[in-house]
């Protein structure tokens, strides 16, 4: 059988710097949008320039 463990004072507790930094639930949108757009951006240059490259590993 496990025991269970005391916890401590600081745990369950949210960090000062968490409660205090709020925007950074729209910075994480804005990151995954980015990357999106940089995946699109990427599938049309490789669909402009080498999608007629048949042999471009050989």
């Amino acid at each position: 059988m496990q025991e269970q463990q005391e916890k401590h004072d600081w745990e369950d507790k949210v960090p000062e710097v968490v409660q205090d930094e709020k925007d950074d639930k729209p910075a994480g949108r804005n990151i995954i949008l980015v990357i999106l757009i940089a995946i699109i951006i990427l599938a049309i240059v490789y669909y402009f320039f080498f999608r007629d490259s048949a042999n471009m590993f050989s």
